[in-house]
């Protein structure tokens, strides 16, 4: 292939999925909330500390979306709509949580899900700050290039723009709602990625834990305990998956 042609490839690779997420961001939010499809991503945020002086099984954790989730036909989860759960076990050598309830307004519904990845607060504030050297002396957000956590990179203009991974391959796109990545098939909707890459896994500057077991239909979360000074901090990151 030709300079020029792997160039004006790559532009239409861009325009594709700037158009293809955009157009699967949703026009407007539910009014009623529904089953999720498996395989759908969930950027939450912790709103409370945990640490092994303020937990204790049983206790209700409730969790905010990151962003906008889309669902397709013109329709998305508003970002103020939340997760509950319940930590379903500590021993001080293993931590468990549970999350199985979607809520938003006085509406529930049952989900599943499974742990991707979870990141630090300070991980996550930095993916709001602006990476190029020149883009720190624009006021303006929305013309910033910025990194997620996993390394992949939004180029943003006028408050949009595509994702590049490490390899400078589009995976993605982004606007002032979200971040999604590409559909991973015609038709199919973008996956909501909050501050995380779109190959994002694991844990991310988050010391004394170790992911045990992600999670499965009707199994907890669980993480291994590696040190008394663990801690799940407010503002934390988690990318969850929605499974059967």
């Amino acid at each position: 292939m030709s300079a020029r042609a792997s160039y004006l490839w790559r532009l239409a690779a861009i325009a594709a999925l700037v158009s293809g997420c955009t157009a699967f961001a949703g026009d407007r939010p539910v009014e009623h909330l529904t089953p999720l499809p498996p395989g759908m991503t969930l950027p939450v945020l912790l709103a409370k500390t945990l640490n092994r002086k303020h937990i204790q099984p049983g206790q209700t954790i409730v969790v905010r979306l990151y962003q906008r989730v889309p669902l397709g036909g013109g329709r998305y989860l508003p970002d103020k709509t939340k997760l509950v759960g319940v930590v379903s076990g500590y021993d001080g050598q293993s931590l468990a949580l549970s999350f199985t309830q979607l809520r938003l307004g006085h509406e529930t519904e049952p989900v599943s899900v499974k742990l991707v990845a979870v990141g630090q607060w300070i991980d996550v504030d930095d993916t709001k700050l602006p990476e190029a050297a020149t883009d720190r002396s624009t006021s303006n957000p929305g013309d910033w290039t910025t990194v997620q956590i996993g390394r992949d990179a939004i180029y943003r203009s006028g408050g949009s723009g595509p994702v590049f991974n490490q390899y400078s391959e589009p995976v993605g796109s982004a606007d002032f709602s979200g971040v999604y990545a590409a559909p991973a098939s015609p038709g199919a909707v973008p996956r909501a990625m909050g501050p995380f890459s779109t190959t994002a896994a694991g844990l991310y500057d988050v010391p004394g834990l170790a992911i045990a077991l992600p999670g499965a239909s009707g199994r907890p979360i669980v993480f291994r305990v590696a040190s008394d000074k663990w801690e799940l901090h407010s503002g934390d990151a988690l990318l969850l998956e929605v499974i059967e």
